[in-house]
């Protein structure tokens, strides 16, 4: 009776111990449902500017546009910068291309002036009266022809002396940029630069065995950071000169003076005021040392 008073039981407590299970599932659940932590919490929005409005956005996807933007400016930046370098070489090489023509039509025109001078030449010395007494219809008509000649050869020499000109003033101009540059660049990289440290570093460059001239001015405006070279060189000799140059030290102390003091010589005691132990300890003394 009692086994199975037991056994009929024990259905009962199985299933009292399933509930109790799906109960505290059921309570965890709900605690999990009711705890906010638990909970995935959403995205905070960020306003970005796109195509001039602005756009709101989780923060996530907004860095992640900004990021983009950010390498876009930076590819457009580059590519610019390149576009840009690209055109300056492409108009260096144009420049060049053109005073390489300039070069040549000049020579041409010089070789042609000196061809006519080389014409002109046969008719030095020529005899035109002689000529005209003799055949003054020829002579008429080479007459014209030296005239012809020379206005080829003056026009000649005119358009060369225009060359020549705009040579030089392109030179001129040239310079003056280089020159400009030049300014530019030392006021940018020497700090402190004047025109007494421009003489400065003369005098210093023709100390160490440079020759300032013409040439050295025309050297450095072309290559201006060589300024900056002799000024760190010059300031560096400084340095090691003042380093290797030993300071004097104070003037030794004079000598102490030696003071010499009298010695006064003991005075010997009147033997008329001696007692007679005293004069007798004396004379015994006086005995001892003879």
């Amino acid at each position: 009776m009692d086994e199975l008073e037991q056994s009929a039981e024990l259905p009962n407590s199985e299933a009292a111990h399933d509930a109790a299970a799906e109960d505290h599932e059921q309570a965890a659940d709900n605690d999990n449902h009711d705890d906010p932590d638990s909970q995935e919490q959403p995205e905070e929005d960020e306003e970005i500017e796109i195509g001039g409005k602005k756009v709101a956005m989780p923060k996530s996807i907004a860095a992640e546009i900004k990021a983009g933007t950010m390498r876009n400016a930076d590819y457009t930046q580059k590519t610019q910068a390149v576009a840009a370098e690209r055109k300056a070489v492409e108009a260096e090489r144009e420049q060049v291309r053109q005073q390489a023509e300039q070069s040549q039509q000049y020579i041409k025109e010089v070789a042609k002036v000196h061809a006519l001078n080389d014409q002109l030449e046969q008719y030095k010395g020529f005899d035109w009266n002689a000529l005209s007494d003799e055949d003054p219809a020829g002579a008429q008509k080479l007459h014209f022809q030296y005239q012809a000649l020379q206005q080829r050869r003056n026009e000649a020499a005119q358009a060369v002396a225009q060359k020549q000109h705009e040579h030089a003033l392109n030179e001129q101009q040239a310079t003056a940029k280089q020159v400009q540059e030049a300014e530019a660049y030392v006021q940018r990289e020497i700090p402190g630069w004047t025109n007494e440290r421009a003489t400065q570093i003369n005098a210093y460059a023709s100390s160490i065995g440079v020759k300032v001239d013409q040439g050295f001015a025309r050297m450095i405006v072309q290559n201006p950071a060589l300024l900056k070279v002799f000024d760190a060189a010059e300031k560096f000799d400084q340095l090691v000169k003042k380093q290797t140059t030993k300071p004097k030290g104070p003037a030794a102390p004079p000598a102490p003076v030696t003071r010499v003091s009298a010695t006064r010589a003991s005075a010997k005691p009147d033997p008329a005021k001696m007692s007679d132990a005293d004069w007798f300890k004396q004379r015994e003394e006086q005995r001892r040392k003879r």
